[in-house]
């Protein structure tokens, strides 16, 4: 049976919702499904319909409806009224805890508690995401499940963009590169780090290295040319870029450097696994602890930070693969076999509308029973 699922993407206007099913969209013509949490109904093989909020849903629309935790005043009120009605069954899918976090007042924090509580599902991408959602609920109710990554799809489309002069190092350096927010990843000591690792490169090799940044905010870009970040360093901005050539562009890197603050997915630091990538990243994901095994780092150890970029540039400049940057590929197959991926969330998700069913029909019963 093909699931009818629809999504509520937490957006208060339609064409921010059209945006989104644009996306979606060229997702699915790009034959490639992002790592995101909009992708989810394509990992259970359906599309769906994206739902701005107040949207009317009857009982019968949809077999499951999707929707990802942002913690703003419409959306939980529109969660709330969509869990309490419980057909259809709601599946909510926690964000990183700083971002619905900064937004709790004592009615948001209620709210949220009332949504997790009452769902359907409560799916987690890390067992970090579950403890924090489980402690807001009071109780068991997450479950961690498979993402919708993918190995082989990322390697087919993993064709560089320009073929790169063999005698250039290309490495990128934090994508995104943030100064500013809460999600604030600490540029400077980045910088620092890198200038102490390059000077264990030889005089030769040192010139042959090329950074690369990108950022997401116009802020954050602002603050990149004002900082004088860039001074003393040959980095550069990359420019934005749409899913498959940023995969390409992450197929033209030698080294990828990922240091990001609170609970990210991950996405990054899978791409680079799954492209064989030698790389260095923050322990602050669960994902990046078991990709890259000998290569995580505290965000804020600028000692350790700057060994593990050591290692790597100078493997780098001697063009001899550092086995502890390296990520571990039986993980990244596993985590990246998007069949299996597939199977196990349609499993669980079958599982559960089943049981849902069963409950219906014995409170009915029951019901029926006292009258």
């Amino acid at each position: 049976m093909t699931l009818r699922i629809g999504f509520v993407t937490g957006s208060d206007r339609w064409w921010q919702t059209s945006r989104i099913q644009v996306k979606y969209l060229k997702m699915r013509f790009d034959g490639m499904v992002y790592p995101d949490t909009y992708a989810l109904p394509a990992l259970l093989g359906t599309t769906c319909d994206f739902l701005t909020n107040g949207d009317r849903v009857g009982p019968r629309d949809y077999d499951l409806l999707m929707a990802e935790l942002n913690a703003s005043d419409s959306q939980l009120d529109y969660l709330r009224a969509l869990v309490e009605a419980g057909r259809p069954p709601v599946a909510v899918i926690p964000g990183p805890p700083e971002i619905i976090g900064r937004k709790l007042n004592d009615r948001k924090l209620r709210l949220v508690r009332e949504i997790l509580s009452n769902a359907a599902f409560v799916w987690c991408y890390a067992p970090s995401i579950k403890t924090f959602a489980d402690g807001i609920a009071g109780h068991a109710r997450a479950q961690v499940i498979p993402w919708p990554f993918d190995a082989e799809a990322t390697r087919r489309a993993a064709i560089p963009e320009r073929p790169k002069p063999v005698e250039s190092i290309h490495v990128l350096l934090d994508a995104p590169l943030r100064f500013t927010d809460i999600a604030h990843n600490y540029p400077f000591v980045l910088k620092r780090a890198v200038q102490i690792a390059l000077e264990a490169v030889p005089d030769a090799s040192r010139s042959r290295f090329r950074f690369h940044s990108v950022v997401y905010t116009k802020e954050d870009e602002q603050q990149f040319h004002e900082s004088g970040f860039a001074d003393g360093l040959a980095v550069t901005l990359a420019p934005k870029r749409q899913y498959k050539p940023f995969v390409r562009f992450l197929a033209g890197c030698d080294g990828i450097v990922n240091l990001l603050n609170g609970n990210p997915l991950g996405r990054v630091t899978f791409l680079a696994g799954a492209l064989g990538k030698p790389g260095v990243f923050s322990d602050t994901s669960e994902l990046n602890r078991e990709l890259y095994p000998q290569s995580t780092v505290p965000l804020l150890d600028p000692e350790r930070l700057s060994d593990a970029l050591t290692m790597m540039f100078v493997s780098l400049a001697s063009d001899v693969a550092e086995p502890r940057c390296k990520p571990d590929m039986d993980a990244v197959n596993r985590i990246g076999d998007f069949r299996s991926n597939s199977t196990a969330l349609l499993a669980l998700v079958h599982e559960g509308l089943e049981s849902l069913s069963k409950a219906a029909v014995q409170n009915h019963a029951a019901l029926h029973t006292r009258r």
